[in-house]
């Protein structure tokens, strides 16, 4: 049996997440507890469930699970603009947010969960910058200055040395030949070195980009894509159905029921044979 390790790039599978929670899963009270249950929802779909051309084959060994991410925004701000009316600014406390909130429970929850590593790094972050679609439309003329809002801006947050860890991990388990499949939960091309090398010690590269396109220089430097959905996985774990009924969901219900149909009709073929 195949020995697989799970690396999950935890600034993308929550920033995922948070989308869908706020787009499709607005209403439900989303916990730790059901994040556990996703993420396990994720390493079954590589190490248990069949999938297209790789029906009939053999269950892998989970080796262990790696989640790479840094502690949420925890500062309180002053936003850039006051309201209507007022002269100063108010203040922001990003530890009160319920995504942040939600955040570091998820990193609580993952030390006590069985073959699961948590890698932390730093977080480091810098002031307010202007949306792109904003800075384009104050050079575009669009747009004055005067006219911005609080909802022109982010606050700009970066990890650091979580990509150090990951690329670490790699090459150790890699080199170490600890496992024969790594599977690469993420979205940017920061790992291909990493890639390359476990693919030169002989091991099978997958990557996870949880349905969001890539480009072709990172297709060239792995072994294969499988993409799990975060809105089917949240629809499951939280046992609803997404809001407004999207595409992506009506493409999953309709799996299914040809899923059920081609069992019915073995079945019908089992009877009717002598």
């Amino acid at each position: 049996m195949k020995k697989t390790a799970i690396l999950i790039d935890g600034g993308f599978f929550f920033a995922k997440v948070g989308f869908f929670i706020r787009k499709y899963f607005r209403n439900q009270n989303v916990t730790a507890d059901h994040l556990i249950d996703l993420m396990w929802k994720m390493v079954k779909f590589h190490t248990e469930i069949e999938r297209g051309q790789h029906t009939g084959r053999e269950p892998h060994e989970l080796y262990r699970i790696y989640y790479y991410d840094s502690p949420p925004l925890d500062k309180q701000v002053k936003l850039p603009h006051p309201e209507i009316g007022q002269t100063t600014p108010k203040d922001k406390n990003f530890k009160a947010e319920p995504m942040n909130k939600l955040r570091s429970e998820f990193h609580t929850k993952l030390k006590g969960t069985r073959k699961t590593a948590l890698r932390m790094g730093k977080l480091q972050s810098t002031d307010w910058k202007l949306n792109d679609n904003t800075l384009k439309d104050l050079r575009n003329g669009r747009r004055k200055w005067e006219d911005l809002t609080n909802a022109d801006w982010y606050y700009e947050v970066n990890q650091k040395g979580v990509d150090v860890k990951l690329g670490m991990d790699i090459t150790i388990l890699s080199y170490e030949k600890l496992v024969d499949v790594i599977v690469l939960i993420a979205g940017d091309s920061d790992f291909v070195p990493a890639a390359k090398q476990a693919r030169i010690k002989g091991v099978d590269f997958i990557l996870n980009p949880l349905k969001q396109e890539i480009s072709e220089e990172l297709s060239e430097h792995i072994d294969g894509i499988q993409s799990f959905s975060i809105g089917v996985g949240l629809a499951e774990v939280l046992k609803c159905q997404p809001d407004n009924n999207p595409e992506w969901w009506q493409e999953y219900q309709q799996k299914i029921e040809n899923k059920r149909n081609t069992i019915r009709k073995k079945k019908t073929k089992h009877k009717k044979s002598p």
